[in-house]
């Protein structure tokens, strides 16, 4: 009992940390990215994008003239160093780009982007190879 009461105050402790820098970035962060991908569970052609906090745990994407837009879960996580530009990460199963993890410029702090229903199912099958891209922000 005295265990699970002690794992879940430093669980409230790290989760209130990583809410505090998180609030330091409110800007929105743009990409340009050259291939078609999948947030979540919605399907985005290549193009121009801008990312925005839009609640705790919820951000946005959506082109600059808002004619595209979904909002989506990810989880705060921190970087090993500070990234000088944004920086955009998408696990690819065969020629299926999913965004998995976002950094934020100037911060070493981002998003992991939750996985949607068709990365899961992709990733639960096991025969394809899952490699990394890497998408500079602005």
């Amino acid at each position: 009992m005295k265990k699970n009461v002690m794992v879940a105050a430093v669980l409230l402790m790290v989760l209130m940390t990583s809410a505090s820098m998180f609030g330091q970035y409110a800007g929105r962060i743009k990409v340009s990215v050259p291939f078609s991908f999948v947030v979540e569970n919605q399907q985005f052609q290549p193009g121009d994008y801008v990312i925005e906090k839009i609640a705790n745990g919820r951000l946005r994407i959506h082109t600059g003239d808002g004619r595209v837009s979904a909002s989506f879960l990810a989880i705060p996580t921190e970087g090993k160093e500070t990234a000088e530009q944004a920086k955009f990460t998408f696990r690819r199963y065969g020629h299926e780009y999913f965004l998995a993890k976002i950094m934020t410029p100037g911060l070493n702090v981002g998003w992991e982007v939750m996985e949607g229903k068709a990365e899961q199912e992709l990733a639960k099958k096991g025969n394809m190879r899952v490699e990394m891209a890497t998408v500079i922000g602005r």
